[in-house]
């Protein structure tokens, strides 16, 4: 019980924290000796190439939170401009790109063979000295399919469920939880007594989004926001400094 006291009132802290931070004040109720902070913010960080940015801030999030490091809103269009979003995970970073892992007869994959261009967007908030870090990069670009040879250590690397997902899962299909059910413990038996395996299916692809724009936010605290976008410009990266 006093575990649990702990943990909420650490909670309810750093809400307090963060309300204090992000969410205007009323000047009507301010106190005669408060007086609200502002700034303005500036990445510091020299980088010519923005993948050596990307790369810092993405290791600097890992720590503690790895699977939040990773996860990235990966947006998609199709060739009527149709815009679908969704919550994807990072599976790999390249030094050209970043890899996504999904079923080819998913909506993304329709939209990406007929319009081979994507964004993601990865949010990364944390705590800096009793202050909110703010960090988004926005990344666009065009998208290239991976052979299987690319990408076939992502999906054996998959933990179990993700493998059983991939073999009895038809992405985006109307499914009856329990037939569903009675697969996935079908298959789960037959693999625990060796009598089938759970290779990569046909179906299961991996892509790359080779960046052609890469815009980075940062902000500390009640300061205005500061944004650096990266445009390739041939071998070379264009850096321009923008409003936030």
């Amino acid at each position: 019980m006093r575990l649990l006291i702990n943990n909420v009132t650490s909670n309810v802290v750093k809400f307090m924290r963060f309300s204090t931070t992000i969410l205007p004040k009323n000047e009507s109720v301010l106190k005669q000796d408060e007086k609200e902070s502002t700034g303005l913010h500036r990445i510091n960080k020299n980088c010519k190439n923005p993948f050596d940015l990307f790369k810092d801030w993405y290791v600097a999030h890992q720590s503690p939170n790895q699977i939040a490091s990773k996860a990235l809103c990966f947006s998609t269009a199709n060739k009527k401009g149709e815009i679908s979003s969704r919550t994807l995970i990072l599976r790999r970073l390249d030094e050209d790109g970043m890899v996504i892992m999904t079923d080819n007869r998913s909506r993304k994959a329709r939209d990406l063979n007929e319009n081979p261009y994507a964004s993601m967007i990865f949010l990364w908030i944390s705590m800096k000295d009793d202050l909110i870090l703010s960090r988004q990069a926005r990344i666009e670009g065009s998208v290239q399919k991976l052979s299987t040879d690319n990408m076939l250590e992502i999906y054996d690397a998959e933990p179990l469920f993700c493998k059983i997902r991939a073999h009895i899962c038809h992405q985006g299909t109307t499914v009856d939880w329990n037939q569903m059910k009675y697969n996935h413990d079908s298959l789960l038996q037959k693999y625990e007594e060796n009598q089938t395996g759970l290779p990569k299916p046909n179906h299961v692809v991996a892509y790359k989004l080779i960046p052609t724009k890469m815009e980075f936010y940062e902000s500390l605290g009640q300061t205005i926001a500061d944004r650096l976008l990266y445009v390739k410009n041939n071998a070379n990266w264009d850096i321009i400094r923008l409003a936030a």
